[in-house]
């Protein structure tokens, strides 16, 4: 007989997995965001949050093609995320690939509504052009 009380559960959902992987992104604690990123990109192979925050955390691990395969998967999941493609550029900027990470910009600025606020990615470009000359 169990008188109300819940049984701890087992099976957390992709979900859940993908706050607490939040929870220690934000904490610092990038190796246990990892995990918990994975867990909730195998219980839910499409959720795309889970491999953008992924490719986030081994972007703050120096893993960068790592975080290129998880941000590559996010662009195969939902190419109309026009972040998708900011991201792709940190990355690729990191691993020293200026002409794809310009790419990468101009294609966010292409797709993004307002992108004439964003003059963070136009310095980004701005910089990588002047370390190509």
């Amino acid at each position: 007989m169990c008188f109300g009380i819940k049984a701890p559960s087992l099976a957390e959902n992709a979900e859940e997995y993908y706050y607490k992987a939040n929870l220690n992104l934000t904490s610092g604690k990038i190796a246990e965001a990892v995990n918990y990123y994975k867990l909730a990109a195998e219980k839910k192979e499409d959720f795309f949050e889970a491999h953008l925050g992924l490719s986030i955390a081994y972007r703050e691990l120096k893993e960068y093609d790592k975080a290129r395969e998880a941000i590559l998967k996010v662009l195969e999941i939902k190419p109309e995320y026009y972040q998708v493609y900011y991201n792709l550029g940190l990355i690729l900027e990191k691993q020293k690939k200026y002409n794809e990470a310009i790419r990468a910009y101009e294609k966010f600025l292409e797709k993004v509504p307002g992108a004439s606020r964003f003059t963070d990615t136009k310095h980004r470009i701005s910089k990588i052009k002047a370390l190509r000359q």
